[in-house]
């Protein structure tokens, strides 16, 4: 599923693998993927995969993969259940990973500007 919107949304694919695809979710990921807009270039794509690893009669066991592609560079973050076992619930799962990803592309922002600074001292 491809979400082309305008111009100031990120792009976004989301896929889903041995389960059923859940507009809930996509909403979900959705609302993660807007709260990101300050933190990317304009350029940059987001690719998300949720794998349902385990079942269970209660819940299962997931693993999400996302992949933001922001000019110049690539960010993942990958969380599933050898992470936490708070994974249980599909939800937690997904905004667990966007957390990373916030974290990952605060790290990768400040890294850019550290050495934009040292070239510009240069």
């Amino acid at each position: 599923m491809k979400d082309n919107g305008n111009m100031n949304r990120i792009p976004l694919q989301v896929q889903f693998r041995h389960m059923p695809k859940s507009e809930a979710i996509i909403a979900l990921v959705r609302q993660e993927v807007a709260g990101l807009q300050k933190l990317v270039a304009p350029g940059s794509h987001c690719e998300v995969v949720i794998d349902e690893t385990q079942r269970r009669h209660f819940g299962g066991v997931f693993e999400i993969r996302i992949r933001c592609a922001v000019p110049g560079d690539q960010v993942y973050s990958a969380h599933g259940n050898e992470q936490s076992g708070s994974h249980e619930y599909l939800y937690s799962a997904v905004r667990d990973a966007f957390c990373h990803l916030r974290q990952q592309l605060k790290k990768n922002r400040k890294k850019k500007s550290r050495r934009q600074r040292v070239l510009e001292a240069a």
